[in-house]
């Protein structure tokens, strides 16, 4: 799943020419099937090839791709009533039980780094592999904040947002997403706050 929708991301935002480009320069020769178990090193091959080769774009091009794959697991890894239930919860008893099972599903988006839930609303990764061994002036993570905020979105608030606040590739210990939703807004929506301690 990384892979296939950081490809897609890749094509939907540069083009065609774009993904096979960085297929080569990350050495993979084909995609995988959707439910063909992928090692981590070619999604990190792949998602350094397209920092390297679009720095400017890439951002936004892994954003896409963590909403992609949450919408992949969204559509076809919950069941409706797991949606409803969410959707009945206050926001921080929602947020508890989908940080639960975003835990659960961690191997799919974290492989062999390790997932930690410092809160409801905190979540680290420490020895993140796909960055694993990078070094940066920034964050690099926004597979991971994507991928967060849209099931946070979609499941506990929509107005939702991930923040990656720490990043191994910045020399932290590990890479560390915050969410948050505005002052104001889950009380509009009738829901308790959404709250992340530093």
């Amino acid at each position: 799943m990384v892979i296939l929708q950081l490809a897609g991301a890749v094509e939907a935002m540069i083009g065609r020419d774009a993904l096979d480009e960085a297929l080569r320069d990350a050495q993979i020769h084909r995609l995988p099937d959707v439910d063909e178990p992928v090692r981590e090193d070619k999604a990190a091959r792949l998602h350094a090839a397209v920092r390297r080769l679009w720095p400017d774009d890439a951002d936004a091009i892994g954003k896409r791709a963590g909403e992609g794959a949450a919408q992949f697991i969204l559509d076809h890894r919950l069941t409706g009533r797991g949606r409803q239930l969410l959707a009945r919860m206050p926001t921080s008893a929602a947020a508890w039980l989908l940080s639960r099972r975003t835990e659960q599903q961690a191997w799919t988006f974290a492989g062999s780094g390790q997932f930690e839930i410092e809160n409801a609303a905190r979540f680290a990764i420490h020895d993140n592999p796909l960055i694993r061994g990078e070094r940066a002036n920034r964050p690099l993570c926004f597979y991971h904040a994507g991928l967060f905020e849209r099931q946070f979105r979609a499941l506990v608030h929509p107005e939702t947002t991930c923040a990656e606040v720490a990043c191994g590739a910045l020399g932290d210990a590990a890479c560390v997403f915050s969410l948050a939703v505005p002052d104001g807004a889950a009380a509009r929506a009738g829901r308790r706050p959404l709250t992340s301690t530093p």
